[in-house]
């Protein structure tokens, strides 16, 4: 018996099934995750599928268990995707290439590359836009590329920068389960969203690995002024730091390296502190019988309520509730 793929109501668009209807998951699958060949490796009877896909701007990011060990197949066309077993073995195969990934080891598979998989366990998958995920680099390298990035079919997890993305990753998929949480706003996702690109070509070695960390010219006092007007502008939209380089006409490291030298604190550090501004100015008006803390925490971007708070009793003295009861 199948079910069908439901989509809860929520601002950012997902799609969960539980199903053992092998037809209706190619079928699913394939629409939102890759156009796939899936061969049963196990006992056909056993089969089922249970899958949740959050969709935050250009990444797809999934939850995804088989019953019984299946065989992928696909070409990834258009998109780079992730696998991150959180059990193993999972064995992967592209070209002559072939890794045996499973807890601290993850796969990667670049896009219209031919590759095949065994999934036996579940697996944590992310989706990303090609294009997307060039236009991050261009962003980062403050230069135009002549053709797109490689990323290697093996990533360590374990360890270094891969351990602390797979760290961003795990907390934004768990905070994402949660169709309550207040990360599902656009506001609050798309930052990370844009932290979970910028850390994969930050984890990842490859050919443009060595000039992402060379240093890069910071930008001076103007730019950093230009910038700081665009954020006071725009902080309730979900802006990312390549949003604001691209607003100044600059480069994302020249200009995290001109904030800091110039304000000691990081573009999106400010952007916080606007945000909390702004809260504490709507707290200051709004009428406690028709709204509450969390909401106004969420309009500014601030996800977990419990660090907001904390932030905001660091900045002004008090509880915001204290702030939305005494009303100017």
């Amino acid at each position: 018996m199948a079910t069908s793929p439901t989509r809860p109501a929520g601002p950012l668009p997902e799609l969960t099934l539980h199903s053992n209807d092998i037809d209706e998951t190619r079928e699913v699958a394939s629409r939102v995750l890759h156009p796939h060949r899936l061969t049963v490796l196990g006992d056909p009877a056993r089969y089922r599928i249970d899958l949740h896909v959050v969709s935050v701007g250009p990444l797809n990011i999934a939850q995804l268990r088989y019953d019984t060990p299946v065989r992928i197949e696909s070409p990834h066309p258009g998109h780079y995707q992730v696998n991150i077993p959180t059990a193993g073995p999972m064995v992967a195969r592209c070209g002559d290439e072939e890794v045996v990934a499973g807890p601290g080891v993850a796969t990667v598979y670049n896009p219209d590359r031919p590759a095949v998989f065994t999934v036996p366990a579940p697996v944590l998958a992310l989706r990303i836009g090609q294009r997307a995920l060039n236009r991050e680099l261009e962003q980062l390298l403050d230069r135009p590329l002549r053709r797109p990035v490689e990323l290697p079919l093996s990533l360590d997890v374990a360890s270094g920068a891969g351990a602390r993305w797979l760290a961003l990753v795990q907390s934004l998929s768990e905070d994402l389960a949660d169709e309550h949480a207040l990360i599902r706003h656009p506001v609050v996702a798309a930052p990370f969203a844009h932290s979970v690109l910028a850390g994969l070509l930050l984890a990842a070695r490859h050919e443009f690995s060595d000039e992402l960390t060379a240093p890069a010219p910071s930008v001076g006092q103007p730019t950093v002024r230009a910038a700081q007007a665009f954020i006071e502008a725009n902080a309730a939209k979900p802006l990312t730091v390549t949003d604001i380089a691209r607003a100044t006409g600059v480069g994302v490291r020249g200009l995290q390296q001109g904030f800091q030298r110039t304000m000691d604190m990081s573009p999106m550090r400010y952007l916080r502190q606007v945000r909390l501004r702004e809260a504490h100015r709507e707290l200051r008006v709004a009428d406690p019988a028709n709204t509450t803390v969390g909401d106004i925490a969420a309009r500014w971007g601030f996800h977990h309520q419990g660090r907001f708070a904390a932030e905001y009793r660091q900045r002004y003295g008090c509880q915001p509730a204290e702030t939305l009861r005494r009303r100017g």
